[in-house]
């Protein structure tokens, strides 16, 4: 009985993995329209105060929270489900080395990648992150079920939910040994949105 039981349940799973499906005009919809509309309003900002105001901006900016703030602010909202995005630096890191903002970008988002993926694999049992997860599972657990580390790679590139995907890798303990080297998307997708932001302010 409990062998026909598992049986039933496999045959359950694997049709519910048939029955979903990415849909690559909706991911690439979603990954688009967000940084669009920061890209836009860094323009506006941009021609509003004129390219003078903004490399003052930067200074001050600069000067009192540095590259440590920006770390810092990148691997929270990365780590923790925020009503925040971290692509709101790539205006501020515009006029910097890429050689410096892309590799403290990066890092900093790939960290919070991993924390998140801690956080569910050890944490998942206390009450108010199991509740997360339920949650999280809901939504994605049998898109990450069947593609597994691909969907990772797929959050950490376009603008899904990474934090809230990464904890819920840790909860259905995904292999670390392919989710913590997944995170690394992280650099290539701030290397992209780096190049985006400073192509914008030369043009500009």
């Amino acid at each position: 009985m409990a062998e026909l039981a598992e049986n039933r349940g496999s045959e359950e799973e694997n049709k519910t993995h048939k029955d979903v499906h990415l849909n690559w005009k909706k991911i690439a919809l979603v990954g688009t329209i967000p940084i669009i509309l920061i890209f836009i309003g860094f323009f506006a900002v941009l021609k509003f105060i004129g390219g003078e105001n903004y490399s003052l901006a930067v200074e001050w900016f600069d000067e009192r929270f540095g590259l440590t703030g920006i770390f810092l602010y990148v691997y929270v909202v990365d780590t923790l489900i925020l009503p925040l995005s971290p692509d709101f630096v790539f205006p501020i890191v515009a006029s910097m080395s890429p050689w410096v903002v892309i590799p403290v970008i990066g890092t900093a988002s790939a960290l919070g990648g991993v924390t998140s993926y801690a956080i569910g694999l050890l944490l998942h049992k206390i009450p108010i992150i199991r509740r997360y997860t339920e949650k999280a599972e809901a939504k994605w657990g049998a898109y990450i079920r069947k593609y597994g580390t691909f969907f990772v790679l797929i959050a950490g590139f376009f603008p899904l939910p990474f934090s809230t995907i990464c904890v819920l890798a840790g909860a259905l303990k995904m292999d670390p040994r392919k989710v913590i080297p997944a995170t690394a998307i992280r650099y290539l997708r701030a290397a992209l949105y780096f190049a985006l932001f400073r192509a914008g302010l030369l043009i500009i």
